[in-house]
């Protein structure tokens, strides 16, 4: 999926002084800032980092929630009750969610004859016990059965119009098992369902999905057959409905639902496969492809309960290249009070930096015994309930980050940075789970300075709850200083000037960027003499790590640090190095190619075989860059080889309007790529008339 870049018609045309050099650096230095972005001066951490619009991540689709099981407790309640709980997790005031997940329920045997009659009572609670449609092969479906559940999703709908629904499964019906348990086998490790219930099975999730497209209008944009299927923590007798599935016996049943899906006229499409870790969705996915059914998932969803960066780096990798979308499709943590609820905001941040899902989904929306894992807690006997802590620091991204925004770049890990679709608003969430923390944030790329009496703020921490956080903001020219208090979440809503939008190139000549690796976002390429190796350090703005690209014809540039320092790459027989030198020398020029916007390898151009690449894979600072031999026998650059080129300033007075006064195609190579104004590439082939962007500049094609 070609991930576009966009730039406003109205961004500043001057370059951006170099960070640390203008007047309000000079002070912040004054009083004990050190280039580490550390204050000595009071004690308190500082971190400093610029927000850029010219690089979009992904388009957002929106936030949800499973309805898997609190749906099916809250749905028996009072209609006013249920009222006011819906209202409060679609509202724009509210949670502002409109993804929602439907648990098909299995069932399990009325007779218990495979079973303990409520065993999973022993694990998630009675309201872990899903009815199933059918009692046996045989059975007529029993439509009124998940009322409950149903009349949650309903009024949903009836409240949020625009909602997005996914139908999946956690087990198939007791009587297609092994083990005639729903809750799996009695060996965890293997699979539940008989591969002669395949079709059946199939036929099951189907028909649920027509009947409720046909009786209450609600058709399931995915279905999703598996749940956490190569764990083997699925067991008979246990605590909620799970069913194994190796590979193998995926990639089977897979072959077998696609054409019944296909045939029963719905638009619905298949999704998978819901793993409990990153790592193993990486591994689906990648066995999917190699078995030749990637072509029958029209959706890729992962969980994270557990999982490196890296892995969601690669999965991001994997769906983009396969032009489908991806879902974070469940998570959640324990812990205890706020400390746990802003360790879970973390990983929703890591989860849009590196995973860039379409959509995050919330596992629980209400739970009796704790506040980790809802927003609200209840008793679902006693139909009492109430907002946690959970809830305004999860709105604090919800509420304000809307469906439709563009997820931007802002290399701080502590932060998440969108604008919406018109380009009329910035929102910037920041994190802290220390102490007191003062965010020094860098606006330059915009097209006008932040007005504080314009921005709105709110913050949650231990004594606030979605409060007035204005008195925190200070501006000082293009810059946001935000002190965020111990063990807090703030966000800004920042107005913008609304223009029309062009496409910009992000290899432009005489450019400066930072170098940053795709997995790990708050470290640069860092070089501070010709004795010295070419590093991974922290990000500080610094003349080491602002990298001058200059176009050297012919898909290839030279990159030169503001140090004077020219990046040179070093081939001989059995090793290679990257260096840097003060003279010109062979091997200076690199050939810049995408791989999955906006990240690139970066290759010495003399054969264009070896590339830029972290040492040991490692994404710790300190960690050496050098230069590898790409394998070209595969079609995945890994992601220590993938690099971000952070551009730090915007379009120069010179980059003006070029005339082309024929319909010939301007495409030189891949570097020299042009855009329509829509953000396609045009990457072949004759240009009709028009306008389009090469190189930061417009193009006219008269």
């Amino acid at each position: 999926m070609k991930r576009t870049l966009f730039l406003s018609l109205s961004l500043c045309l001057a370059s951006l002084v170099a960070w640390g050099q203008n007047s309000s650096e000079e002070s912040a230095e004054a009083s004990g800032m050190r280039s580490n972005g550390y204050s000595s001066a009071t004690g308190v951490d500082t971190l400093r980092y610029m927000v850029n619009p010219l690089v979009v991540r992904q388009h957002f689709d929106g936030w949800g929630v499973s309805l898997c099981w609190w749906a099916g407790q809250c749905g028996k309640w009072t209609d006013r009750k249920i009222d006011e709980i819906v209202t409060w997790l679609v509202s724009p005031a509210g949670l502002n969610y409109s993804h929602f997940r439907y648990n098909i329920g299995g069932g399990d045997d009325p007779e218990n004859r495979n079973c303990d009659a409520h065993h999973m009572g022993r694990g998630k609670g009675l309201r872990a016990e899903m009815e199933g449609f059918k009692d046996s092969t045989n059975d007529v479906y029993h439509w009124d059965r998940d009322a409950a559940q149903r009349k949650i999703m309903l009024k949903i709908k009836e409240k949020r119009p625009d909602a997005v629904f996914e139908a999946f499964s956690n087990s198939c019906p007791y009587y297609m098992t092994y083990s005639g348990c729903c809750s799996g086998n009695a060996n965890g490790g293997k699979d539940n369902l008989r591969p002669e219930y395949y079709e059946e099975f199939a036929h099951y999730l189907v028909d649920v999905c027509k009947h409720y497209k046909e009786e209450y209008g609600i058709e399931f944009r995915t279905l999703e057959p598996f749940n956490e299927s190569v764990t083997s923590y699925w067991y008979a007798n246990g605590g909620q409905e799970g069913c194994h599935f190796d590979y193998d016996s995926q990639i089977r049943f897979l072959r077998v639902l696609e054409p019944v899906l296909r045939e029963s006229g719905l638009s619905t499409v298949i999704s998978a496969a819901d793993e409990t870790n990153v790592g193993q969705a990486v591994d689906g996915v990648k066995r999917y492809i190699s078995a030749g059914v990637d072509p029958l998932v029209g959706q890729w969803n992962t969980h994270t309960y557990s999982g490196s960066n890296v892995d969601r780096a690669r999965l991001a990798q994997l769906a983009h290249q396969s032009g489908k979308p991806l879902w974070m499709s469940e998570t959640g943590s324990g812990g205890s009070g706020i400390s746990g609820n802003l360790a879970l905001a973390q990983r929703l941040l890591d989860d849009m930096r590196y995973l860039q899902p379409e959509a995050w989904i919330d596992w629980q929306y209400m739970e009796e015994g704790n506040d980790q894992w809802c927003t609200v807690r209840g008793s679902f006997a006693n139909q009492t309930y109430q907002r946690v802590k959970n809830y305004y620091v999860r709105q604090q991204c919800s509420r304000f980050i809307l469906r439709g925004y563009d997820i931007v770049t802002s290399p701080c890990p502590q932060s998440l940075a969108a604008v919406s679709a018109d380009r009329d608003t910035l929102v910037l969430v920041a994190l802290n789970e220390g102490a007191q923390t003062v965010h020094r944030v860098d606006l330059s790329l915009f097209a006008e300075q932040p007005v504080r009496r314009n921005i709105r703020a709110w913050r949650t921490s231990s004594g606030e709850n979605l409060g007035n956080a204005l008195s925190s903001v200070k501006v000082d020219g293009s810059q946001l200083i935000l002190t965020l208090p111990a063990q807090s979440i703030t966000t800004l809503v920042i107005p913008l000037r609304s223009t029309s939008l062009e496409p910009a190139s992000l290899l432009a000549d005489g450019r400066d960027y930072l170098i940053i690796p795709r997995q790990e976002g708050a470290r640069a390429v860092t070089a501070t003499s010709a004795s010295a190796k070419v590093t991974l350090q922290d990000i500080d703005y610094g003349d080491a790590q602002r990298w001058r690209l200059t176009d050297e014809g012919d898909g290839t540039y030279s990159l030169q640090n503001a140090l004077g320092l020219r990046l040179t790459a070093h081939r001989a027989s059995g090793s290679s190095s990257l260096t840097v030198q003060t003279s010109e020398a062979s091997e200076q020029t690199f050939y810049i190619d995408e791989v999955d916007y906006p990240y690139f390898k970066v290759l010495a151009s003399r054969g264009r075989t070896h590339g830029l690449d972290l040492t040991s894979a490692s994404s710790s600072a300190g960690t050496t860059v050098g230069i590898w031999q790409y394998d070209e026998s595969s079609n995945t650059t890994p992601t220590h080889r993938q690099w971000m080129l952070f551009p730090l300033s915007a379009p120069q007075q010179g980059d003006g309007v070029e005339l082309v006064h024929n319909s010939q195609c301007i495409m030189h190579n891949r570097a020299d790529a042009v855009y329509d104004l829509s953000g396609r590439c045009m990457r072949s082939g004759n240009l009709p008339k028009g306008i389009y962007i090469r190189k930061g500049k417009r193009v006219v094609v008269k």
